[in-house]
């Protein structure tokens, strides 16, 4: 592999705790059969990493203690497994940070993003808060041409916005965003590029992300202070809104997203619960017949199609919602920050 080095230093969950990340040395993993090895250049913060830092319930069943995480990144392939040739080295990547097995019924009929077999890079195995991780080169995605490594680092939320929204109608469409954070951000200028008619914005008190909102064009923003059912119903003429999507994990805003969403509309849910289930009104989504979908990461690739023509446009403005940068030594540094809230997207680099 040339001048690629032996081992590296990684941000490493290795113990049962809040935090618990230390620096530990691995060795630099070589690529297998189909894989590519990927010098990383940037690496953001996402919410599953803020889960992890918590190490609440879903973390400890899911994340392996002494795993490297990190998934929401990009960087330069610097070697090739055996077999592959769809990439070269040089190339400049993206993630997907699915893993599927490509086999399964699922995988056949066209939803890899709901693999049966299927894992998550840097959740259930090493990701990428470390200088170079292998990864499957069917889950490297070409960057487009002259987009900055940090912003190449932000499509996997990006993309979860996307594919988020278009489990309901945009164009021409009345659409809620339940929770600020940096997905729901995207989400909301995503919604606007996309053609929704209006854009409702909705968090409890977090001014700064609130502000944020309206700079990337939320025709209405609301808060603790707001009834947002009431005021959802007000702004659409007692109907609700067309399209609800839920990315705060709030089991209020779950509720409030059901009851202002109009008949035959639809709600969809990217949230993780990590502390307990939230009580759903059932008899709210039955007989107002709505469309109740669960959204995990990005469809298997039409939404990586949908995201890179928005961003070869011009039309998503990443540098609103990437407010912060950082090298990758300030790590524990950057998550104390997405954990304040007073921030967009925090992106580490390499």
């Amino acid at each position: 592999m040339g001048s690629v080095p032996a081992t590296m230093m990684a941000w490493t969950k290795t113990r049962p705790e809040v935090g618990g990340f230390t620096l530990e040395e691995h060795a630099v993993p070589n690529p297998g059969p189909g894989e590519v090895l990927v010098q990383t250049q940037s690496t953001s913060v996402c919410g599953t990493d803020l889960h992890i830092w918590k190490w609440d319930e879903w973390s400890r069943e899911n994340v392996p203690l002494g795993t490297v995480t990190g998934h929401e990144t990009s960087g330069r392939i610097v070697a090739l497994g055996e077999g592959v040739s769809s990439h070269a080295i040089g190339d400049h990547v993206a993630i997907e940070c699915h893993l599927a097995c490509w086999a399964c019924p699922r995988c056949d009929e066209g939803n890899a993003h709901v693999c049966e077999n299927g894992s998550i890079f840097g959740v259930h195995g090493h990701g990428a808060f470390a200088p170079y991780f292998v990864i499957p080169a069917i889950n490297a995605r070409h960057v487009p041409e002259g987009l900055d490594p940090g912003h190449a680092s932000v499509q996997d939320p990006l993309g979860n916005a996307i594919h988020t929204l278009t489990g309901g109608p945009i164009d021409g469409a009345t659409v809620a965003i339940h929770g600020l954070g940096p997905i729901g951000l995207f989400a909301v200028n995503a919604a606007k590029a996309m053609g929704a008619s209006t854009v409702i914005a909705v968090d409890w008190d977090n001014t700064y992300r609130m502000n944020l909102a309206k700079e990337l064009g939320a025709d209405m923003v609301l808060g603790k202070d707001d009834d947002v059912v009431a005021s959802i119903l007000e702004a659409t003429e007692g109907r609700g809104v067309d399209n609800s999507c839920e990315f705060s994990g709030a089991a209020s805003a779950l509720s409030n997203a059901i009851h202002s969403t109009r008949m035959g509309g639809y709600v969809n849910i990217l949230s993780v619960y990590g502390q307990s289930m939230p009580e759903v009104p059932m008899n709210e989504v039955v007989f107002r017949y709505l469309h109740l979908k669960g959204i995990n990461g990005r469809k298997m690739w039409s939404t990586w199609d949908t995201m890179h023509d928005l961003l070869a446009r011009g039309a998503i403005d990443v540098d609103k919602v990437l407010t912060h940068r950082m090298s990758i030594e300030a790590f524990e540094d950057a998550v104390q920050l997405a954990l304040t809230g007073d921030c967009g997207k925090v992106v580490l680099d390499f």
